[in-house]
This record gives C-alpha cells, sequence and structure tokens, in this order.
C-alpha cells in the first residue's frame, strides 16, 4: 500500500491548515477529512486495509472469513429415498433404527433420506403413538392398504412414492427391510456411478444359478426414478402378486423391459453370520467385513450390537465419571472361542 506524502517543509503545511477567515464550524469537518485522506488514501478501499494489497484473492479470503472459516460442501449430486417397510406396531425397532442411521456419517454430496413406511393405522394406540413420532420426527409414510407380507404393500410403496414426491423427485427409490443395516454413505457411493434409468440394485438372489430367474433379494434394492412412476402409471401390476412379492418385483421388470441395468451388489450385501450360528457360510451369509453396502437378518438386539459395534457407531462415546461401559471386550470371549 502506498503511504501518502507528506509536506517536505512547514509552510507547506500552511495549504492543508484552515486560515483565519475559514469559519470555526468548518475545522471539523475538515479535521475528519485530513485523518481519512491519511488512513485511507487509495479511494477508501477499507478491505485492502484490512485484508493487505498483496493478496491476490483478498475478496475469497474475505469471504471465507465472513463464512467462519469453512470451506463450502460439495452440492448435492445424489438424492435417495430409502423406505424401511415395516409394522405400526415395532417401535423398539424403529427407535434402534433412528438411532443407528443419527450416528452414521452423512454421505458426502448425497441425501439419503430414510423413511419407515407401513400401511393404514388401524389400532387405537397405534394411531395416537405413531402421531407423536410423526410430530417428533416426520419420518413416517402410512399407505391406504391393509398390513400384508406378499399381498400387495410392496406395489402400494413404489406407486405412492412418485405421487408423494412429484415436485421434488429422487434419483433412486428404495425398499428394504427393519432387520437390515445400510451404511449410506456406502449405499451413495456405490450408486454415484450406476445408470439413472431402468436400474435395478440390490443383492441377486438365488445367488450364482438360475440368472434368467434372479430377482434382488428383499433384504433391500434400489431402482432409479423412472422404474417408480411407471409402476405408479401401471395399474395392471396392482393384482399382480402371485408369490413373494421382491420376486415377483423382478417379474414387473421383465415383463416391463425394464430389467436392463442390473447391479449386484454381492459381496457386499449379505445376510449376518457370526461363529457362534449353526448355519454354514454360504454366496449370501458371512461375516462381517469392512466394505459392506447392508447387513441382513439382524433379528434380534445382540446381532445389532454386534454389528453397530463392528462399524464403529459407538466411536462418540466419551469417558466419563457418570458410567463405566466395557466396548472392548472380544464378542466371543465368552463362550471361550
Amino acid at each position: 500500500m502506498k503511504l501518502p506524502s507528506f509536506p517536505s517543509s512547514p509552510n507547506s503545511f500552511a495549504r492543508v491548515l484552515p486560515s483565519p477567515s475559514i469559519p470555526l464550524f468548518l475545522l471539523p469537518v475538515l479535521l475528519v477529512a485530513v485523518i481519512y485522506l491519511v488512513v485511507f488514501p487509495n479511494d477508501f478501499k477499507i478491505q485492502e486495509v484490512m485484508f493487505g494489497s498483496s493478496c491476490s484473492n483478498s475478496g475469497t479470503l474475505a469471504s471465507a472469513k465472513l463464512a467462519g472459516g469453512y470451506t463450502a460442501e460439495p452440492p448435492v449430486g445424489l438424492r435417495v429415498l430409502l423406505g424401511v417397510l415395516t409394522r405400526p406396531d415395532t417401535y423398539e425397532r424403529r427407535a434402534l433404527l433412528r438411532l443407528a442411521y443419527s450416528l452414521q456419517p452423512p454421505p458426502v454430496g448425497a441425501v439419503v433420506d430414510v423413511r419407515f413406511v407401513f400401511c393404514n393405522l388401524d389400532k387405537e394406540e397405534d394411531r395416537v403413538l405413531v402421531a407423536l413420532e410423526i410430530i417428533a420426527y416426520g419420518d413416517i409414510v402410512v399407505l391406504n392398504c391393509t398390513e400384508n407380507m406378499d399381498g400387495g404393500k410392496t406395489y402400494e410403496y413404489f406407486s405412492t412414492i412418485p405421487r408423494l414426491f412429484a415436485e421434488e423427485p429422487y434419483d433412486y427409490v428404495g425398499k428394504t427391510d427393519d432387520d437390515t443395516y445400510y451404511r449410506l454413505a456406502a449405499l451413495a457411493d456405490t450408486l454415484r456411478t450406476k445408470a439413472r434409468r431402468d436400474m435395478y440394485h440390490g443383492y441377486l438372489s438365488p445367488c450364482h444359478w438360475m440368472p434368467e430367474k434372479q430377482y434382488m433379494s428383499g433384504m433391500g434394492y434400489i431402482v432409479s426414478w423412472d422404474i417408480a412412476e411407471w409402476i405408479s402409471a401401471t395399474e395392471e401390476l396392482r393384482n399382480d402378486h402371485d408369490g413373494p412379492e421382491d420376486r415377483v418385483f423382478g417379474g414387473w421388470l421383465r415383463k416391463g423391459g425394464r430389467y436392463k441395468n442390473v447391479y449386484n451388489e454381492e459381496p457386499r450385501m449379505y445376510d449376518y453370520w457370526d461363529r457362534e450360528m449353526p448355519d454354514e457360510v454360504i454366496c449370501f451369509r458371512h461375516e462381517l467385513m469392512a466394505d459392506t453396502v447392508a447387513v441382513h437378518k439382524l433379528k434380534d438386539r445382540l446381532r445389532w450390537a454386534r454389528t453397530l459395534k463392528f462399524f464403529n457407531a459407538t466411536q462418540g462415546l466419551k469417558p466419563s465419571k457418570m458410567y463405566h461401559v466395557d466396548l472392548h471386550s472380544n464378542m466371543y470371549d465368552h463362550v471361550g472361542l
């Protein structure tokens, strides 16, 4: 910053100082003007005084400081709706899933919205208690149907979602069970490179045989938004549910010419297994692995606890005199394995 030059002789100051003919009420105004000319000589550019005119990115620096020093998050390039199909009375399971998903690190540059989905509320207690959940969490979708296993609930879900979110469509719509734990960041990462039309993602069953009849296992599968719209617009699918719904769903895509961009996530999606179980390891059932997208068959609290511990969900627990929780013992110590 170029400093202002000062007068070279005492007589020069006379040209700055007011003459006795200047009215006294103008002296304060002239004094303020002199001070500003000395301190802010460069056309009053205060920003350069604060941040230094030598900074080539002074505007960026100023913006960063005004924003508290935080860098901007990457733009959202992927939006996924993951519906957990469950029943109104499974309050404990929903509480566990909310807790488990809330402690996951959020996906980068993606949004994965988890919603709990069930049919009409037929019991008095469910109408009241589910209403409280809706007020508190806003994460429940109630379909216009009667609770069922293979009687059309999947159709109701996929046909309803495009109408509910017509103004803000997602890129993908997924369905999963309440005994499945998705790792949302891993799911988002694997979907980034997938097709945005005629896309069918999950775990193909039966594994390694009968490819002409394979379908995505009910542990969880994702389809592109256009497929959900197609289901919503195809009324004849409503009564086409002869057999397990997930197998029927794969049949819809084949018959409708939508079975095109199919992505099998084996072995990153699988059923839970540990060394205490009598079942053998097979293509769809094995030990927990770090590079997991989803784990299925979490049927009890112990399986949930071991799974959440494996994926470091408890890492945020801080030492405190208020409690003593031992998280370091091996899960098989008590059986001597």
